[in-house]
């Protein structure tokens, strides 16, 4: 059975969707679905591009509440993509679910972006890992780019004034789109106050949390990489270490 959706994270990646996530969990929501969610099963990759090819390739169905609730009903809350490409779709199948629209400063948001996602993302920067890990990397990075550039546009033509236009697009229909009594407009930084209040939270005493700043993503990003590379090693180092062992032994016999 599935769990109602409460709660739609819906700002733009890079806004401090990662630290909501943490902060939803400490308040009792549980494990917020987002693309890293979506990455651990296929048939959910397989999923959401259905998704996709149907609302902006005119491929299959649009999607309805049962669908939603397919990929989604294990989670009491959405964040990020691929979810927020349907935000249209999610805050009409899902009408109690509050909205929470993360924001940032765009200038700070493309900087961010910029030196995150676009480095991590890179298709000359992860063709070796991906050739590597076909299953792993191989389909993230593909998916993830897909979705960033229903968003943006081709990430490799990406210039700071197209992205900064679509941003501020991106924000514009949103707050079109929700009602303002069932949105709250939320900036890192502000702490629980707001948050709870729009959530009908006590106030943690825990700090609130810090999540995904650049350097965490880069640092991720490198061990994931760094990873796949030592797995290949082993791979193709371990046959090379057993037959020399097997040959040493040989001739150490006679």
């Amino acid at each position: 059975m599935s769990m109602p959706m409460q709660v739609l994270v819906l700002g733009f990646c890079r806004t401090g969707t990662a630290s909501m996530r943490a902060a939803l969990k400490v308040l009792g929501y549980g494990e917020t679905h987002h693309i890293g969610r979506a990455m651990a099963s296929p048939a959910e990759v397989d999923g959401w591009n259905a998704a996709i090819d149907a609302k902006f390739c005119g491929k299959g169905a649009r999607y309805g509440r049962k669908e939603w609730d397919a990929l989604l009903g294990d989670f009491r809350a959405a964040a990020d993509v691929p979810a927020i490409l349907f935000a249209e779709e999610l805050v009409r199948a899902y009408p109690d679910a509050q909205v929470i629209l993360t924001t940032r400063d765009a200038d700070r948001w493309w900087v961010s972006f910029r030196e995150t996602l676009l480095v991590m993302l890179d298709v000359r920067r992860t063709r070796l890992a991906r050739w590597l890990d076909p299953y792993g990397y191989g389909r993230f990075v593909p998916f993830a780019r897909r979705n960033l550039e229903i968003l943006l546009g081709p990430l490799d033509a990406l210039d700071e004034t197209q992205a900064k236009r679509r941003y501020a697009a991106y924000y514009a229909e949103i707050r079109a789109l929700v009602p303002p009594e069932r949105m709250l407009e939320y900036q890192m930084g502000e702490g629980w106050g707001p948050l709870c209040a729009f959530l009908r939270k006590d106030l943690p005493a825990a700090p609130f949390p810090h999540q995904n700043d650049a350097t965490m993503i880069l640092e991720e990003s490198r061990r994931q990489m760094g990873g796949i590379y030592r797995r290949a090693a082993v791979r193709v180092l371990a046959p090379s270490v057993l037959m020399i062992s097997v040959c040493l032994t040989m001739y150490l016999r006679r």
